[in-house]
């Protein structure tokens, strides 16, 4: 399984589309000393189509593969590109810090009709012996948001504002989540299975009805 690794890393997006694997390169790398990290999210309900400006590469997400790995990019450049989902558009540009891991999380068809969230991290928890685990709020109907472990009233994260995220070391263990809005359980719980050891996670609440929004995925870089 990928790693965050600084090196030996190439800017592919590896697809699964009609059971091949498909490499995209969506932006150029320079030296590993000087990578940063972007991913795309569809947090949407439609598919979410992703290009890069300039190269036309491209790329589609759609249910149930929510997210990309993480792709190097060259610190301190341009990264650009369009976003397209549900009839909407939404062009971005960004630059990143050397090291730094930017999520870029697109939801369509909710309310607003097409938002943007741009997640920035300098991770600073590697560990071999636990998992980490973020949980993003995005959602305005549930903007003081916790997760507990499900069936317990053991707390993951609580109290998450719109908008924000946080990130914690947890033992690595099987896991169920569930959503906690306003002190109240929503929605079924979220089977996580068993965490790595040395692996990431991230939590997402999406826009839209907090219980059909909740959704997690696994941190990963492209590799070759």
């Amino acid at each position: 399984m990928n790693r965050f690794r600084l090196s030996g890393i190439l800017g592919l997006l590896w697809l699964g589309l009609g059971g091949c694997a498909y490499a995209v390169d969506l932006y150029p790398t320079g030296p590993t000393e000087d990578a940063a990290f972007v991913r795309f999210v569809n947090a949407g309900l439609e598919k979410l189509d992703i290009s890069a400006k300039g190269s036309g590469a491209s790329v589609e997400l759609r249910a149930p593969n929510m997210a990309t790995s993480f792709l190097p990019v060259t610190a301190g450049r341009d990264i650009t590109g369009k976003l397209v989902s549900a009839g909407f558009d939404q062009d971005i540009a960004l630059k990143a810090s050397a090291g730094e891991f930017i999520t870029v999380v697109a939801s369509a068809g909710q309310e607003p009709p097409f938002s943007l969230s741009i997640l920035r991290e300098q991770p600073e928890d590697f560990t071999a012996v636990k998992a980490s685990v973020a949980f993003y709020n995005m959602n305005a109907r549930c903007a003081s948001a916790s997760v507990q472990v499900a069936g317990r009233k053991v707390f993951l994260f609580e109290s998450i504002a719109q908008d924000t995220a946080s990130r914690r070391l947890v033992n690595p263990v099987k896991l169920a989540v569930e959503l906690v809005c306003d002190g109240a359980a929503v929605g079924s719980p979220l089977d996580m299975g068993r965490l790595e050891a040395g692996a990431r996670y991230s939590i997402f609440l999406a826009p839209g009805d907090p219980a059909a929004r909740f959704f997690f995925v696994m941190d990963e870089v492209a590799n070759q």
